[in-house]
Order: structure tokens, then C-alpha cells, then sequence
């Protein structure tokens, strides 16, 4: 596990990471421009200046390839700014390109949504391989301390309508630490083809897919177990790692105002 430099993406929210190993996060202040490409060892590769893109509160963040499969081609980085404890009816997706090298800049396009049945809070979100946007909300208590199901929403490439297609219930931690004040949430989601990842404060579950092409969207009723947690404060990313194998978890600086964190879990098959 590694400490990020100090001031670097303390609100840290979401983590990919492109197949030559460079890790990529946000930080969820609002306004942000910009996205901050890290090295395995948690030292800052580039601040990446993204035209277009001022989120509000970017939860999420994605990677896969710019255009549906078979319709184009290059890779791009998709920063969920879906994010709002308040609720909100419509969200951005920004499509960021991935950055090649100096300048460190890119142009983003803006993909707007509004959800099928109301306003909602979101930090997870991953693409489906027809291209989709999945994304799955972020419940809270009710007043008699239950969490309701999470929902899940699927929307088409280039903005629209986030349909729900699914509901589910994450298993609780076998070690429940910041879940015993929140509740079971899932912080952040990862997709790799093969598996989906949750994580919530306090776990990292697999689900893996019963079949090849299988919805990912799917995922509540396919096969899981817990895969080990890292020791970080405030978990508010996953990836898989390009293996299909290991994973790595981003945290920020947590209630203690500590650095961020990066841990890179190699693969244990």
C-alpha cells in the first residue's frame, strides 16, 4: 500500500487503470477539471487538465473503449460525476480520452442523463461491453437504521435515460468497522469482462460470471465470495488490474485527513 504526496486528490473518488499499468483517479471537489495519473507506487505520474469537463461531485470513474465494440477504436477514461448526498435527477458522464503522454490535456464530451424514476446519489459505476453506462446507487439508513436495496441503471453511449433494470442486497462484512455507522454501501464497482467488483468501507466482494457474455448487469445472482481488504481509511475506488486477476484500491484521506491511498492487490488465483 502506498501514500499519495501530500494534497494530491484528498477526496480521491473512483480508480481505473489503463493496460500499460497507469493508474488514474479524480477528486470529487467540486468544480473538478482535472484527473491525476499515478504510478503503481503511488507517485504522481501527471495532472491531466480536462477540457470540458467541471464536475460537481465526481464519484466514479471507468475505463474501456471510447465507441460500442466493433465501431471504433481507442480507449477512453469515463469520470462519473453522479455523485450528491441531496439526490439529483440528471448526471454527466464525461468521456475523457486517455492521455498519451506531454502535454498532459485532453477533451472530454459530456454524455447527460436523467434517471427513470427520480432523483438518486451514486459513486459506482462501470461500462458494459455493448458499450453501456452501468451505474448503481448509493442507499443510506432510514430512520429505523435499515439500508434499502441498491438499484441498479443502465444507459445507452452518449447520455439519455438511466433505466433501472435491477435491485440487490450486498452481503455484509464478516469484520464490520465504518459499515457498523453506514450501513452496507457500495463506494465503488469495477467490471473486467470476466467478474464484477464491489467495494464497500469495509470489503471487497467478487461476483464471477457463470458464463462467457454473461449482463454484467446480472451480476447479484452470479457466484461470489470476499477477496482480502486492504487497511485503508476511506476505501472510494476499484479496479480490476489488466491481468483479470489482482485488483487495486483507492482510498481517500479519510476522517483523519491522512494522505490517499493506493493499494495494488496482485492476483492470488
Amino acid at each position: 500500500m502506498h501514500a499519495l504526496p501530500a494534497g494530491v486528490a484528498t477526496e480521491a473518488s473512483g480508480l481505473a487503470v489503463t493496460a500499460n499499468g497507469t493508474f488514474y483517479t479524480v477528486d470529487d471537489a467540486t468544480g473538478t477539471g482535472e484527473l491525476i495519473a499515478l504510478r503503481a507506487n503511488g507517485s504522481v505520474l501527471a495532472r491531466v487538465k480536462v477540457a470540458g469537463m467541471s464536475a460537481t461531485n465526481a464519484e466514479a470513474l471507468t475505463s474501456g473503449p471510447c465507441e460500442p465494440t466493433g465501431t471504433g477504436t481507442g480507449n477512453c477514461l469515463f469520470v462519473g460525476d453522479i455523485g450528491d448526498h441531496t439526490h439529483r435527477e440528471s448526471v454527466t458522464i464525461y468521456r475523457v480520452p486517455v492521455p498519451t503522454g506531454p502535454p498532459w490535456f485532453a477533451q472530454s464530451i459530456a454524455w447527460t442523463y436523467t434517471y427513470s424514476d427520480g432523483p438518486h446519489n451514486a459513486e459506482s459505476m462501470f461500462l458494459a461491453p455493448d458499450g453501456d453506462l452501468v451505474v448503481i446507487d448509493k442507499s443510506a439508513r432510514d430512520s429505523t437504521g435499515t439500508v434499502a436495496p441498491h438499484r441498479i441503471y443502465r444507459g445507452k453511449p452518449g447520455g439519455g435515460v438511466l433505466d433501472l433494470v435491477g435491485t440487490f442486497t450486498p452481503p455484509a462484512p464478516a469484520v464490520p468497522e465504518q459499515s457498523l455507522l453506514t450501513g452496507t454501501v457500495v463506494t465503488d464497482a469495477a467490471y473486467d469482462g470476466d467478474r464484477v467488483l464491489l467495494l464497500t468501507y469495509d470489503q471487497v466482494i467478487q461476483y464471477t460470471a457463470p458464463a462467457p457474455g454473461a449482463d454484467p448487469t446480472g451480476f447479484p445472482h452470479w457466484p461470489h465470495r470476499s477477496l482480502p481488504m486492504p487497511a485503508v481509511p476511506q476505501a472510494e475506488g476499484i479496479t480490476s488490474l489488466p491481468d483479470r486477476c489482482g485488483y487495486a484500491v483507492m482510498s481517500e484521506a479519510g476522517p483523519f485527513k491522512g494522505p490517499g491511498r493506493l493499494a495494488v492487490m496482485p492476483c492470488r488465483r
